[in-house]
């Protein structure tokens, strides 16, 4: 196409890049702010780029893909593409799912998955692409201001996120993640990558929360990210040996009381459907659905 470029990005674009996130997906909460501080600070072993295509000048999609670096799973990798709407069926998605690909290739990468908002002309465009539904989410929302206050057995409290360490969180997270239905098994939790989102310019740690036992370990913990008027639950969770007592839904009912209190309107998450326990959960919190997310897997030949 004339006049379209496909170039590395930079952090002046990132504004662009968030306008076309959230325009793709409205149950994203995210920032410009938080797309500059990811890039700045990923790891260099997780082999990210990033790209975005030009067109006369204009910022018109965007597209990642680098190493999987939650699996032992080898070759695994992951893929992102995203075209705004009034720039589709130009060649724009091809030219920048090509570039994202090629690199998958150069790095070893033969197995790539994708996570996007389910749409059917989305699902279309990438089945014929050799892309196919793996693992599917049902979007759910819910208006934080009608969620009841925790109530936590007892031998149980809940902090904020904020009084603690990573460190003190790491193994229940770890542990919970573990058990996390996934399209790649998901069975390697590094630190390192745990710390950094830990410092996610959009992750709230003061509504973030974790329920203690009386000897102050981390028995469950739930993660929300906030912008505004809008928030979008992280990772919830709980240690094996505590599951099945609520200590999961006091830690959302406060994360999500914390974030009303500030003005907060909508709270928006995704659970995988064989996740049936967090998804009771969520049900009885009174989220309802609003759409899906659909993770898509293919094969990718070796360069």
């Amino acid at each position: 196409m004339n006049g379209l470029v496909i170039r590395p990005a930079e952090d002046d674009d990132m504004d662009d890049v968030a306008s076309l996130l959230l325009a793709a997906d409205d149950a994203r909460v995210l920032s410009a702010e938080r797309l500059r501080h990811s890039r700045r600070t990923r790891l260099a072993r997780a082999k990210i780029v990033d790209v975005v295509a030009e067109l006369d000048g204009v910022v018109v999609g965007f597209g990642g893909s680098g190493l999987d670096l939650y699996t032992s799973t080898e070759s695994a990798g992951w893929a992102s593409v995203t075209v705004g709407a009034d720039r589709r069926r130009r060649g724009i998605g091809d030219a920048l799912g090509s570039t994202v690909l090629d690199h998958l290739r150069a790095i070893g990468v033969t197995r790539a998955t994708s996570l996007m908002r389910a749409t059917e002309e989305g699902e279309r465009w990438a089945q014929a692409r050799g892309w196919s539904p793996v693992l599917r989410a049902p979007l759910i929302a819910v208006d934080p201001r009608l969620v009841p206050e925790p109530s936590p057995p007892d031998g149980f409290h809940c902090v904020a996120m904020s009084e603690l360490t990573p460190e003190d969180a790491f193994e229940a997270v770890r542990e919970a993640a573990l058990d996390e239905p996934s399209a790649v098994p998901h069975d390697d939790f590094p630190f390192d990558d745990f710390e950094r989102d830990w410092k996610d310019l959009d992750l709230d740690l003061e509504a973030s929360t974790a329920v203690q036992d009386d000897a102050g370990r981390v028995a469950a913990f739930a993660f929300i990210n906030v912008v505004g008027t809008r928030a979008q639950h992280g990772f919830t969770g709980t240690a094996r040996a505590h599951r099945g007592r609520g200590l999961a839904t006091a830690a959302k009912r406060r994360a999500l009381r914390t974030v009303a209190a500030r003005g907060v309107t909508r709270v928006t998450t995704s659970n995988a459907e064989q996740n049936a326990a967090m998804r009771a959960i969520n049900r009885g919190l009174g989220f309802e659905r609003i759409g899906e997310h659909v993770i898509l897997g293919r094969d990718l030949e070796r360069a």
